[in-house]
């Protein structure tokens, strides 16, 4: 009997390792199965601009403490330090990550599964996940293209998942009656004090994403079911105040982004009516998205929103069939419909549907946990053949960008080419910015559009800021404060700058880096 215990207990042991391994043989097999490992990925060759504005910041804030020049979109800046739009908090773990281990172009991926280990780690720790719910949440993250595309990049959405499941982990330890079985009262009553602070500081670090405001609700409903007065009164306060601090962090400390986001003019001239009926057109855009993602292949974003769609029903379905059987709908979930829903709100009003489509990731992932641990473990089957479906329609879209042995000589050339005609100056200024039009026209054939690819910012000297520009922010050449500018060569935008009496420090066929020598 003992030897049969001590079987079952390390087999137990050995699935647990196993289970807190997922993101890193995930990302593995995601690789294997283009016949490449981890590090062959390349994130110069990924094509998405936030990769190399995080990549660059952190590098500088490694380098000098903080990027010698400003990070921006048409030449902003904050209005105090060089850090671009989300400011430091979310550079945070990286830089950390950076300081002890170095900065290359495969440390974001190597942080990004570490992050996510953790993730898998505190959740089987915190709420004592069963063999067939780490098992369904396996499956599903495997197979989820989007979540592992994303590990494998240089952008920080693995640590915003990181986060958000730490604080669902904490919150269902707190308010789940399932989880509180599991664990027991006496454990509740140990532990509740220690995981409700984590909560709170974890939803102020979450915050950095200001749509996340509403896990504020987590520790404040706990304080409601323990009728704790003095906790009712003051957690809404430290929301607040909280909520008041990032705005003025991002109003002082942030820069803003082609238009600022947290700009409410449009919502005040539109009036109720119109802010309604763009709401409503978001909806039928989601809609919409969906549609062609099952429809059509090659589709990508609308996969993503079809997920959470899955998800956000089955918890209503759940919720509605407790109430009508007189029982307590998980309180989790209420929340969680209730954030989801204001967070999608707060993208249809502030983004693009498609660009705001991974701000919704991290949202899928903690909506399947919750589902696969308060509705059933086939949950995770029913989201994993969902994603399975995904791969076939998407027929590869998004493919992971792997290093060739020409283009990373290229870039190794730009590099010390770069480091010599590109100055870092000692003191935070516009000086050590180098600006790039995210487009142009063709100066022979003006009905053409020509543009400079975003990677060759990449191997921009360490400290650099980098800002990246609107065609029509040209048009006025009183506008440009960047001591740097990369065009390319057959664009309208040379004539400018050249016009201007700036000087080409270096060209080739794909780009001319011009020196700005005005006034900054």
């Amino acid at each position: 009997m003992g030897m049969h215990v001590s079987k079952k207990k390390m087999i137990r042991t050995v699935f647990v390792i196993v289970f807190c391994m997922v993101p890193l043989l995930s990302a593995i097999l995601f690789c294997l199965k283009d016949g490449r490992w981890i590090g062959d990925v390349y994130i110069p060759l990924g094509g998405w601009s936030d990769e190399i504005t995080y990549y660059k910041q952190i590098e500088g804030i490694l380098s000098y403490g903080m990027p010698r020049g400003f990070f921006g979109y048409n030449q902003s800046r904050a209005l105090y330090g060089s850090l671009g739009v989300w400011g430091m908090i979310p550079l945070i773990p990286y830089v950390v990550w950076g300081g002890i281990f170095g900065w290359n172009y495969s440390s974001p991926i190597f942080a990004n599964i570490f992050f996510c280990m953790i993730a898998f780690v505190v959740l089987f720790k915190v709420m004592h996940l069963t063999g067939k719910e780490m098992g369904a949440l396996s499956i599903f993250w495997v197979t989820n293209q989007f979540i592992n595309r994303y590990v494998l990049s240089g952008v920080v959405e693995a640590s915003v998942i990181m986060q958000l499941i730490l604080v669902t982990a904490c919150g269902e330890y707190l308010l789940s009656e399932k989880i509180r079985d599991r664990t027991g009262l006496s454990a509740m009553q140990r532990d509740q004090f220690v995981l409700g602070f984590c909560t709170f500081m974890i939803c102020m670090l979450t915050l950095a994403r200001p749509y996340f405001a509403v896990l504020f609700l987590i520790p404040f409903w706990k304080a409601v079911q323990d009728r704790r007065k003095k906790w009712i009164m003051v957690l809404p306060v430290l929301a607040v105040g909280t909520i008041a601090v990032f705005f003025l962090y991002n109003h002082f400390f942030c820069s803003t982004y082609f238009n600022n986001i947290f700009s409410f003019e449009k919502l005040y001239s539109a009036g109720i009516l119109g802010a309604f009926a763009k709401v409503f057109d978001g909806f039928m855009e989601i809609a919409r998205l969906m549609w062609y993602a099952m429809r059509y292949k090659g589709s990508g974003v609308g996969w993503y929103y079809l997920l959470l769609f899955i998800e956000l029903a089955t918890m209503l379905f759940v919720c509605i069939r407790n109430i009508c059987q007189h029982k307590k709908p998980p309180r989790m979930f209420t929340i969680t419909l209730i954030g989801n829903v204001m967070i999608l709100l707060s993208i249809i009003e502030m983004y693009d549907l498609g660009v705001g489509g991974r701000h919704i990731l991290a949202l899928i992932v903690v909506n399947a946990v919750l589902l696969v641990v308060e509705v059933h473990f086939s949950m995770g089957a029913v989201l994993a053949l969902v994603c399975i479906v995904s791969i076939v329609q998407t027929k590869g879209a998004d493919a992971l960008p792997y290093q060739n042995e020409d283009y990373v000589a290229y870039m190794d050339s730009l590099e010390k080419i770069f480091s010599e005609v590109v100055e870092v100056t000692e003191e935070i200024s516009y000086e050590s910015v180098v600006a790039m039009p995210t487009a142009d026209r063709s100066t022979q054939y003006p009905e053409q559009g020509v543009s400079t690819y975003y990677g060759l910012l990449f191997a921009m000297p360490p400290g650099v800021g980098i800002s990246l520009d609107y065609r029509d922010y040209y048009d006025d050449p009183n506008h440009i404060k960047a001591g740097y500018i990369m065009v390319h060569p057959a664009g309208e935008i040379r004539k400018i700058l050249e016009d201007m009496g700036m000087t080409c420090v270096f060209e080739n066929e794909e780009l001319a880096l011009y020196k700005n020598t005005m006034s900054y």
